[in-house]
């Protein structure tokens, strides 16, 4: 038996630091010295508190809640767009249904932006709103009947940003880059672990660490369910123990 991959770069914040919070729980319960992992065991916990600290610092940002709310206005407002486009396709007016069809092809190139990463959603949508606004699609966009929700898809993109801008001014997106490098290094720390008792366990035999090791696969499946629709990445593969 060994311990399972997790490629824990797929997890968003919360459910990374639950992930470490139940291993942390878990190695407590059957003593980093019966594990033989003493020494890696003080190298991680520090790392495992400073995220925890990053992850606070940005919980309790003033702007937090606020820019949730934009994200989620300017999600609705697109997807009030994406639908008006839709509709627009089947219109009973021929000239509006045409320009719908004709537009099409905008929506298709960029798909559902409210998918994306915030940031990767603000740059999404200034550039769909620019190609429907633009020389080449402003008329069909207002035969089509999608203007209005255009220029509401915009405004909203643009408050977003600008809440994003006072975050940072307010040192949150500061602790977003610490926070990602914490997870970075909480993560190398807990691959070190996993090697070192997957070593451990093909010399010394299993039966010390089969328990522990089968609890902690089945925490992995667990949070593996949860997110494989992401792809792995060759660098999460567990190192070899030092």
């Amino acid at each position: 038996m060994t311990i399972k991959k997790i490629y824990l770069h797929n997890l968003r914040n919360d459910a990374h630091f639950q992930f470490h919070t139940e291993f942390r729980d878990l190695v407590a319960k059957h003593t980093p010295s019966a594990l033989k992992i003493a020494p890696l065991w003080g190298a991680y916990l520090p790392h495992y508190g400073r995220e925890d600290e990053a992850l606070k610092r940005i919980v309790k940002s003033a702007l937090t809640r606020q820019i949730q709310e934009a994200d989620a206005a300017r999600d609705e407002a697109f997807s009030a767009l994406a639908e008006t486009h839709s509709a627009a396709c089947k219109h009973f007016v021929a000239e509006r249904r045409e320009a719908a069809l004709r537009l099409r092809v905008v929506f298709e190139t960029y798909g559902n932006v409210a998918k994306k990463p915030l940031n990767e959603e603000t740059s999404a949508v200034y550039n769909l709103v620019q190609d429907l606004q633009g020389e080449r699609y402003a008329v069909d966009s207002g035969a089509a009947g999608i203007s209005e929700w255009v220029s509401e898809l915009s405004r909203r993109n643009v408050a977003f940003e600008e809440l994003m801008k006072r975050r940072f001014e307010e040192t949150g997106d500061r602790c977003d880059i610490v926070l990602k490098s914490e997870r970075a290094e909480l993560d190398g720390a807990y691959k070190r672990i996993v090697a070192r008792i997957n070593a451990l366990s093909e010399v010394e035999g299993p039966e010390a660490y089969e328990p522990f090791m089968q609890t902690l696969n089945a925490v992995i499946t667990k949070y593996a369910a949860k997110h494989r629709h992401h792809h792995p990445k060759p660098e999460d593969d567990v190192p070899e123990a030092a």
